[in-house]
């Protein structure tokens, strides 16, 4: 399949499977992406992931593979482009992270393992969780 790079269309992102679409934005997950858990004030726990980017478009693939929000860019310099946030909060965002894992380099799945104690304790647990240390495709219901 070849490409025409002037043309912003999504029509080869499109043709691809759900799976390769998975991969693609894990990897853009990989390099712009925000992995938190936090509480709200009290003793529960969720988990928060984030993209933060100038193109609108980018994060528009993750609204249609994912789902979650894209909020208004924030206000900025008239010298600078708009920063638009797709957000993702709670036991949604931990399927999407145990679905993009796989495909993400080292550092994150060393993050991701650091956040598996908060899972646990969590108001979002009873998520679908991938098991890092088989398969790709294997998964299992905690």
């Amino acid at each position: 399949m070849t490409y025409n790079l002037k043309d912003k269309s999504s029509e080869g992102f499109d043709s691809l499977s759900r799976r390769e679409k998975v991969i693609f934005l894990a990897g853009v997950f990989d390099g712009e992406g925000c992995i938190g858990c936090y509480t709200n004030g009290g003793i529960e726990k969720y988990l928060n992931i984030v993209i933060e980017c100038t193109d609108r478009d980018s994060l528009e693939r993750f609204v249609e593979v994912f789902g979650g929000t894209i909020l208004q860019p924030k206000k900025r310099n008239c010298n600078y482009k708009d920063i638009f946030r797709w957000k993702l909060v709670g036991k949604k965002a931990w399927t999407v992270i145990a679905e993009m894992i796989p495909y993400m380099c080292k550092r994150r799945k060393e993050k991701y393992a650091t956040l598996e104690h908060y899972r646990h304790s969590s108001k979002d647990s009873g998520r679908i969780i991938q098991k890092q240390e088989s398969n790709r495709d294997s998964v299992i219901r905690s």
